[in-house]
């Protein structure tokens, strides 16, 4: 017998709600039951997927059909939607942030929890095959621990205009909060912690809109990271760069979802079978060592090393990739939901995440350094 199809409610049909209909409308694992939008023109484009149309959202909680809630509204909205459908029994598929606090982060963890339900974030990044190339590298140990992860973010605003709710903190939480939670939960992962304190910068336009900040964040004496955003470019030019350091390497992902991987630095044996495995033919050896050649001190520590490697590996459909992470995304939810394997991005992902934006939020507001507090 067919295992039913999860019925997901869509709760914001805007551009990227719509993105995300196209994508779950592709899934045989899910349909599309229904769709609420507080603008009924918005709302109609859902019924082209069969979906039911709701302008209210209790409306579209009170749809028996309706097994998953997807929240793509607003910031500021996540938390008391997400509260509402835990209370529902639906489970939840949220758009990042989980919330816009702490505390209310906090209270959708313990609703869905008492509820029953299961709850993840749309951790995109999480899904792209570079980036989980990336942290199949770093974590193989191959060229050594991980040091330093940075982030520069150059963004357009060609679409927002000065009454855009992105540029009202108080439905936003800041750029750090609305889109840097991305890049703290990747950086998060490679870590394999949370971090310890952020110190943060903001800088703002002559009308008061802060379109650039910066996070330095710690994570004890064993990695530090920095987070540069700014959403001030034409669109042409924008450019999004993540570097990771190991002891012995460099990996460098190109665009915000990326479309290239960069990768080189020196291996040991053990390293260089590692590489081998993973990447096959990509990989190329610049140069092998032996004997005294391949004895190196750095660090405060001795290293016999097998090789120079350089490899690079080029995902150019971009937003094939970006559609098929939100569908890995909501696959391992609707997996957690039949009992068959564990949420992939788990509740406390998105609090920790959301911690370290909050902390680096504060910190440029003022000038002094602050603990991240999940």
């Amino acid at each position: 017998m067919a295992e039913h199809r999860m019925g997901i409610g869509l709760a914001g049909v805007g551009g990227f709600g719509r993105f995300c209909l196209d994508a779950f409308a592709e899934m045989p694992e899910c349909a599309v039951a229904a769709a609420a939008d507080v603008d009924p023109a918005r709302a109609r484009m859902a019924a082209a997927f069969g979906a039911r149309v709701y302008t209210r959202f209790e409306d579209l909680l009170a749809d028996p059909g309706v097994d998953i809630v997807a929240i793509n509204t607003p910031p500021h909205l996540h938390a008391s939607m997400a509260l509402g459908a835990a209370r529902a029994g639906k489970h939840l598929f949220v758009e990042k942030p989980l919330a816009t606090s702490l505390d209310d982060a906090r209270r959708v963890i313990g609703a869905a929890r008492e509820a029953g339900v299961q709850l993840t974030v749309d951790y995109v990044l999480r899904f792209h095959p570079l980036h989980q190339l990336t942290a199949q590298i770093v974590r193989s140990g191959a060229f050594g621990p991980l040091q330093y992860f940075s982030l520069e973010n150059f963004a357009t605003d060609d679409t927002l205009l000065p009454d855009h709710w992105f540029w009202d903190p108080a439905q936003s939480g800041g750029i750090h909060v609305e889109h840097g939670v991305h890049f703290f939960d990747a950086c998060n992962q490679l870590a394999g912690r949370g971090p310890d304190a952020a110190s943060g910068t903001v800088q703002a336009r002559d009308d008061g809109r802060a379109d650039r900040v910066s996070a330095t964040v710690r994570y004890g004496d064993s990695v530090l990271a920095t987070f540069y955003h700014s959403f001030n470019r034409i669109g042409f030019i924008e450019q999004t760069t993540i570097r990771v350091a190991c002891a012995r390497g460099h990996l460098t992902l190109s665009g915000w979802i990326p479309t290239e991987l960069a990768l080189s630095g020196l291996v040991d044996a053990g390293g260089l079978a590692a590489l081998g495995e993973m990447l096959g033919g990509d990989l190329r050896v610049l140069a092998r060592y032996e004997g005294e050649r391949a004895v190196v001190a750095h660090g405060g520590a001795t290293e016999t090393l097998a090789a120079r490697v350089e490899a690079r590996i080029e995902a150019p459909d971009r937003q094939g990739d970006y559609r098929r992470a939100i569908q890995a995304g909501m696959r391992t939810l609707v997996a957690a939901i039949r009992g068959d394997a564990p949420l992939v991005v788990t509740p406390e992902d998105g609090l920790a995440s959301l911690a370290v934006a909050l902390a680096a939020t504060e910190s440029g507001a003022t000038g002094q350094t602050v603990a991240v507090m999940a």
